[in-house]
């Protein structure tokens, strides 16, 4: 059985509530039995107090959006087969494993690889994307409704409610929509942070 923040902390309140109507049905209190009872409200109190740091590093993912656009698979057939193929494998593992719903991988002004629920229109990349590739520093929106710059993306897939941006080198960067605000992990960014490596040495190595 797998424990999250809200059942760790509901069986918490439920042990604490136990022991305090046990102490009050018992007739005869010992230094024992009062050593016991304090103890098992520790436990309690620490029960409740785990399910709390748990809360804190569970995504706050909602339901999905209703996005628009089909589920399509495009990359540019003059990329080397080796290429392709890693692409091809870590695209679908990322849309697979993660709540991702589209991924782009653009390199050099080209966008060699659209898959999910993506636009029919072209992307370019704007100020966000730019600054991700300057700075080589993953960007994450998690929230694309409260973010000023979210028209970039519109032609990536509208209205996506959030976004990772994973720069690969200076001018190449892998770019994921996500079906909910906040729906990726740590986790989440810390695989594609390191495929994004792995992809650029796969790019060095044909000359991309």
């Amino acid at each position: 059985m797998v424990f999250n923040g809200k059942s760790l902390i509901l069986i918490g309140i439920i042990l604490f509530i136990f022991q305090i109507a046990n102490f009050f049905s018992i007739e005869t209190v010992t230094p024992e039995l009062e050593r016991a009872q304090v103890l098992a409200a520790i436990a309690s109190l620490i029960i409740i107090l785990i399910g709390f740091l748990f809360k804190q590093f569970e995504p706050l993912a909602g339901e999905k959006s209703d996005l628009k656009g089909e589920n399509k698979f495009f990359y540019d057939k003059n990329i080397p087969a080796e290429v392709i193929d890693e692409l091809a494998w870590g695209s679908e593992a990322i849309l697979t494993s993660t709540a991702a719903a589209a991924i782009l991988i653009h390199n050099d002004g080209v966008n060699i690889l659209r898959r999910g629920i993506i636009s029919s229109n072209e992307f370019k990349p704007g100020v966000t994307c730019l600054r991700s590739i300057k700075d080589m520093k993953l960007i994450s929106l998690a929230n694309t409704k409260f973010y000023p710059g979210r028209d970039e993306f519109y032609n990536f897939c509208p209205d996506i409610p959030s976004i990772l941006v994973v720069p690969i080198n200076t001018k190449a960067f892998i770019l994921i929509g996500g079906w909910s605000p906040k729906c990726f992990t740590r986790s989440d960014e810390k695989w594609i942070n390191n495929w994004s490596k792995k992809i650029n040495n796969i790019f060095s190595k044909n000359n991309i």
